[in-house]
């Protein structure tokens, strides 16, 4: 398919995972791809595999902690320098450590952790649409801007303050852009993702944890990063040109369930008995 073809794209946090996926696919739908990371050994593999795998099409990879403004604005000024407009821009870069317990409750949690947590999942995609969009509309007369979320944004846990409130800033930011820009041909939307299994989820995730995410969900197959890339570049499309403002979860019906419950003899939400009724419910925790 080359629903993209022509466009180019910015995609921050890229160097694997989820954003490393939409760079193939956006790659593989015919866009040119700046990948813009912290991470410069991977950042740079990445750009390398991508390349080679992708002969037709353009990739890029700069080094930048997208938490610093001037750093981005050069990296996007050389991209469209080179490419000649700019059409997407991804914010995928996220500040978050499953695995960390440092960002706890709002109690418990370090100001230095929490600054730095909304520095990248905020403040970041920020500056980098307060850059890029001016650039898009010079070039291009259009764009989209696509916010990488979670359904963490959607309800509290008893960990992740910073992360979760940090994400949930990111959907206002998404609404506020497609407001105030819709008019001149900038469309805004976010994906909020559920459980995914990128390498950091199969490091970070024990067999308990994994097993309530899974028992939590109607799908029982957990994402994965090409589920992320394939709504991502379907919004990234002109096939989506009437939706913006707009929240999507992507997430195995998660957020359909009732997370603190399942019923029935094989442990899954909705189970019935052989009479048709629902199954007994248990409490989960």
């Amino acid at each position: 398919m080359t629903r993209l073809n022509g466009r180019v794209a910015v995609i921050t946090g890229a160097a694997n995972g989820i954003g490393q996926a939409i760079a193939d696919r956006f790659m593989t739908e015919g866009a040119s791809v700046l990948i813009l990371d912290i991470d410069a050994d991977a950042g740079t593999v990445t750009a390398d595999a991508l390349a080679r795998s992708h002969a037709n099409a353009t990739v890029h990879f700069s080094p930048v902690d997208i938490a610093d403004g001037d750093a981005t604005r050069a990296a996007l000024d050389s991209w469209v320098d080179h490419c000649g407009r700019l059409d997407i821009v991804v914010n995928n870069a996220v500040a978050f450590n499953a695995a960390s317990p440092d960002d706890g409750d709002v109690v418990s949690t370090p100001m230095a952790v929490w600054d730095r947590t909304y520095d990248v999942n905020v403040r970041g995609p920020m500056m980098t649409c307060k850059h890029a969009i001016p650039i898009m509309l010079r070039t291009a007369q259009r764009g989209v801007i696509l916010n990488v979320s979670s359904t963490s944004a959607l309800r509290g846990d008893v960990n992740y303050t910073a992360y979760s409130s940090s994400k949930a800033a990111l959907h206002a930011l998404t609404r506020s852009i497609a407001v105030s820009h819709a008019k001149r041909g900038i469309r805004s939307n976010t994906i909020a993702t559920g459980f995914v299994m990128t390498d950091a989820a199969r490091r970070n995730v024990g067999a308990t944890k994994f097993d309530i995410l899974q028992r939590s969900r109607l799908i029982d197959e957990p994402g994965t990063p090409d589920d992320i890339a394939a709504l991502a570049a379907f919004l990234a499309s002109d096939e989506a040109r009437y939706i913006t403002g707009q929240t999507y979860l992507i997430e195995g019906g998660a957020t359909a369930n009732q997370p603190w419950f399942w019923g029935g003899a094989d442990g899954h939400p909705g189970s019935y008995d052989d009479d048709g009724h629902a199954g007994a419910i248990q409490a989960r925790w």
